[in-house]
């Protein structure tokens, strides 16, 4: 199975969302026949994602932009997929990935969260996960909510995500499907 874990490249964020992230990442690397679809940006928890599944020895195969490859320093990818735009990159990781994770972050994760669940409302093709680790995604899952009772979406954002907060049953889920 190709995991895409989407998260943080920022390295100042939130203690608790560091160490309950860690916790699931490593639990992840861990997990016989899983590999990673990587972002390719080696810092905050992006990097933990990376190192964990590199040191576990799982296959990464590292999307990026020209722009990220030349501000990233990472050379040992079982493949690696360069791009021209952003936009390109996340057509690439969806088309890769058999699952997305999605952890807190910024900007990034959030248009990679955005652009699967609209994917996924259009192909319904991928298993898609959001760890909402400390509420973090509460405001957001909110608003999706919202847009549904007010009719702008057709759908339950729970009808095409998993919205979970508890690490060992987001192991669970990802272990079922492997």
């Amino acid at each position: 199975m190709n995991l895409f874990i989407a998260s943080t490249s920022k390295e100042n964020i939130s203690e608790e969302i560091v160490k309950q992230s860690k916790k699931l990442i490593k639990k992840l690397a861990k997990i016989p026949k899983i590999n990673l679809i990587f972002g390719a940006y080696h810092k905050g928890l992006m990097k933990v994602c990376y190192d964990e599944f590199f040191k576990n020895k799982k296959d990464i195969i590292g999307v990026s932009t020209e722009f990220d490859k030349e501000n990233c320093d990472i050379e040992n990818y079982t493949e690696e997929i360069i791009v021209k735009k952003t936009t390109e990159r996340f057509e690439k990781i969806y088309e890769k990935s058999d699952c997305l994770l999605f952890l807190p972050g910024g900007i990034g994760t959030l248009a990679e969260l955005f652009s699967s669940l609209e994917e996924e409302r259009i192909n319904k093709k991928k298993k898609i996960i959001v760890y909402n680790c400390n509420f973090f995604f509460t405001p957001i899952i909110e608003e999706l909510y919202n847009l549904y009772q007010e009719g702008f979406i057709d759908t339950k954002p729970a009808d095409y995500m998993i919205i979970e907060s508890d690490l060992e049953k987001i192991i669970e889920i990802i272990k079922e499907d492997n």
